[in-house]
C-alpha cells in the first residue's frame, strides 16, 4: 500500500525556485480527525444505536493505524488509490511538457524550472496521496451518515475539525443523494465552543 505521512504546504514551483503556499496546508492533517469519526461512527452506533455523534479530540492514531481504519471501511481502497496517484503522475508529466514548451523561457531558466519540479516530484506524490486518503474516508463517512441515518456530529470547535466538517456537508450536498447541511458554532454549558455539523436528513423514528 502507498504509505502515508506527513509532507508539507502545496509548494509553488517555477524557475527561479521552490516556494509554499502555507494557506495550503496537508491534508495528512486533517485525516486524523476523518478517522476519529469514522472510529466513533463505528463505536457509538454499533453499540449504542446514536444518530447524534459527539467526537472526541483527543486520541491519536499512528499512520499505520489511520490507513488500516480506511481500509476497514473500503477493502479495495489500495487499488483505488494507486489508480488515482498514477492519474496524478500524469498530471506532472502534462506540466513538464508545459513548461518545456514556454518559448519566452531562457534556457538555463526552463533547465531550472524542470530541475525543480523533479526534485519535488515525490514531495508532490505523497501531498497527493494524503489527499486521496482523506477524500475516501470522507467519502465513507457521507456513506456511513446515510446509512445509519446520522443527523447531527459535533466537536469540540477548532480550525481543524470545522475544516473536516465543512468537507462532509461539501460531500453530503453534491452527488447522489445530496441533502442540506448546516455548520453553527455554540458554546456549550462548560463554556466549551462546540462546531455541530447539522444533517438535513428525516429524525430517525428510534430516538
Amino acid at each position: 500500500m502507498l504509505k502515508l505521512h506527513y509532507a508539507g504546504p502545496k509548494p509553488l514551483i517555477n524557475e527561479h525556485g521552490v516556494f509554499f503556499k502555507n494557506g495550503k496546508i496537508d491534508k495528512y492533517l486533517y485525516l486524523p480527525i476523518s478517522i476519529r469519526i469514522l472510529k466513533t461512527i463505528d463505536r457509538d452506533y454499533i453499540t449504542k444505536k446514536s444518530h447524534e455523534l459527539y467526537i472526541k479530540n483527543h486520541d491519536s492514531f499512528t499512520d499505520e493505524e489511520m490507513l488500516e481504519t480506511i481500509k476497514l471501511h473500503e477493502p479495495e481502497l489500495e487499488e483505488h488509490v494507486e489508480a488515482e496517484e498514477l492519474a496524478y503522475e500524469k498530471h506532472i508529466e502534462a506540466l513538464i511538457e508545459k513548461v518545456k514548451n514556454k518559448k519566452y523561457l531562457k534556457e538555463i531558466e526552463r533547465e531550472a524550472w524542470l530541475k525543480n519540479i523533479e526534485i519535488m516530484k515525490p514531495y508532490m506524490l505523497q501531498r497527493e496521496i494524503n489527499k486521496l486518503y482523506y477524500i475516501h474516508s470522507i467519502k465513507r463517512i457521507k456513506e456511513l451518515i446515510h446509512e445509519h441515518e446520522i443527523y447531527e456530529i459535533d466537536m469540540d470547535f477548532t480550525l481543524k475539525d470545522w475544516h473536516v466538517l465543512e468537507s462532509i456537508s461539501g460531500n453530503l450536498e453534491q452527488g447522489e443523494k445530496s441533502v442540506s447541511t448546516t455548520i453553527k458554532v455554540e458554546t456549550d454549558k462548560h463554556g466549551t465552543s462546540v462546531v455541530k455539523l447539522l444533517i438535513n436528513l428525516p429524525v430517525p423514528l428510534d430516538i
